[in-house]
């Protein structure tokens, strides 16, 4: 089995469709519709190699999330790759420590390669 992957997008098609190249490829990607219950299955003691994340989402969005990762010293290391519609939102992705960005709709291949680099 591949590496665990948590991915977190709030568009069902787009997070559905993640999940299922992932899981192509022999990861266990675990689905989550926003921040606030990714951080709920964080501090629950998921660990996965990586860490997909939309930017706009209800309830916690991308940058609500990340900050609230890079306080808690147990999660901050998780490597973070974003996807987003947004391309102005790629800047401020990086700047804010994400190893990648790419951008929706997402290629399978760049998907890949970041997992691969990152697990």
């Amino acid at each position: 089995m591949g590496s665990t992957v948590l991915v977190v997008e709030d568009d069902h098609d787009a997070r559905e469709a993640i999940c299922e190249i992932l899981s192509i490829e022999g990861h266990a990607a675990i689905p989550v519709r926003n921040g606030q219950e990714a951080m709920e299955r964080l501090e629950g003691g998921l660990r996965p190699c990586l860490i997909v994340l939309d930017m706009l989402m209800p309830e916690m969005d991308g940058w609500q999330f990340r900050r609230a990762q890079k306080a808690n010293e147990a999660l901050s290391r998780i490597p973070v790759v974003v996807v987003s519609g947004v391309k102005a939102a790629r800047n401020s992705a990086l700047q804010g420590g994400a190893v990648a960005f790419l951008p929706k709709p997402v290629s399978p291949d760049a998907l890949l390669n970041a997992v691969s680099r990152a697990c």
